[in-house]
């Protein structure tokens, strides 16, 4: 029998790439759905009922842990689950024996390829919902996630947080700053504050630095500051972050 799959993930070019390499691998394959966002993808849940799910860990509005959580709460049963996602393994071991499997973006052919040959080849039980759960839990505890993907110029580029200085809104854009450049992140400064901390500090409302590239702190009158980067990039820090950034710098 054709495989009946659904996908629930955010970024449209991940699904639309994710979708093909399936198409690539068993041409026969049916995608029965697609879904952004939470909401979505609980009417998704309730009205297909696909052989496998391939679900992102992070979309909006509480990411899979929320979905899982509402799922629960409506008594749905659940087809195997497949997660997608940029937490490096050492996180997914928490839920890799709740869920299906798991796919690390970026997602490579072969290791697509491994996961559908398991998935085709055993008999899968529903996820137990509450193993998963605690496991997505334990993951949102755990150290962020080591890449992270944007989308620039039609391609999908992954970084590492090691190669970002910086995070900086403008317009009511998050754009991250690499080595390679600026880039627009689907993301806010509020989501980031907590997990990318305490290594990145929120020196001002609109911006986060990473405290081991500060070179030099400008302080201001009125008590505002710059803060100086290796890149020689410049960030502002405002009165009420600078002490605070004072003590974290151990001046």
């Amino acid at each position: 029998m054709a495989l009946k799959y659904a996908l629930i993930e955010d970024e449209p070019p991940a699904r639309r790439l994710l979708q093909r390499m399936i198409q690539e691998l068993r041409p026969d394959a049916v995608c029965l759905a697609e879904a952004s966002d939470g909401e979505a993808g609980l009417h998704l849940l309730a009205m297909t009922q696909p052989d496998v799910i391939f679900m992102d860990i992070e979309f909006p509005p509480a990411g899979a842990f929320g979905l899982l959580q509402a799922a629960r709460d409506k008594g749905l049963v659940l087809p195997p689950i497949v997660f997608v996602t940029a937490y490096d393994r050492h996180a997914v071991e928490a839920f890799r024996w709740s869920a299906r499997d798991y796919l690390l973006k970026p997602v490579e052919r072969e290791q697509l390829r491994e996961s559908l040959m398991r998935i085709e080849a055993q008999s899968a039980p529903a996820p137990e919902l509450e193993g998963l759960l605690s496991a997505l839990q334990a993951v949102r505890r755990s150290e962020i996630p080591e890449r992270f993907t944007v989308l620039h110029k039609g391609r999908m580029k992954v970084f590492t947080w090691d190669e970002v200085s910086h995070l900086v809104t403008e317009n009511r854009m998050l754009f991250v700053v690499t080595p390679e450049g600026r880039f627009v992140l689907d993301r806010t400064l509020d989501e980031l504050e907590k997990m990318l901390a305490p290594r990145f500090f929120r020196c001002h409302r609109g911006a986060m630095v990473d405290l081991n590239r500060v070179r030099e702190v400008v302080t201001e009158p009125g008590g505002t500051g710059e803060l100086r980067l290796e890149s020689n990039d410049r960030v502002n820090v405002s009165r009420d972050r600078m002490a605070e950034l004072r003590r974290r710098l151990g001046a």
